[in-house]
């Protein structure tokens, strides 16, 4: 069985928005936790920690946030050199 993909590097810089917005906000993990239903680990999980996390609950957060993710995703990631589309490899 494979090991779960996680991002470690793109999910930090997320995290570290999230963090950002909500104390430029001054919106607290527990009023995250209040607006979304989520349990105070649940919460911290996905804005201070280290796991993979699910994109519904990133959508739950922003929402608790009042912002669009996109206030979140607007950075760049570094795009490996793939093989060439299975289309264009000669045979």
């Amino acid at each position: 069985m494979a090991e779960q993909y996680i991002d470690k590097e793109n999910l930090e810089i997320i995290r570290e928005r999230l963090w950002a917005i909500s104390n430029k906000k001054e919106i607290t993990l527990e009023d995250i936790q209040d607006r979304t239903g989520f349990s105070y680990s649940q919460v911290y999980r996905i804005v201070r920690g280290s796991n993979n996390m699910s994109i519904s609950g990133f959508i739950a957060v922003c929402k608790a946030l009042e912002i669009q993710p996109r206030e979140v995703f607007d950075f760049e990631i570094k795009i490996p050199k793939h093989l060439p589309l299975r289309r264009d490899r000669k045979a």
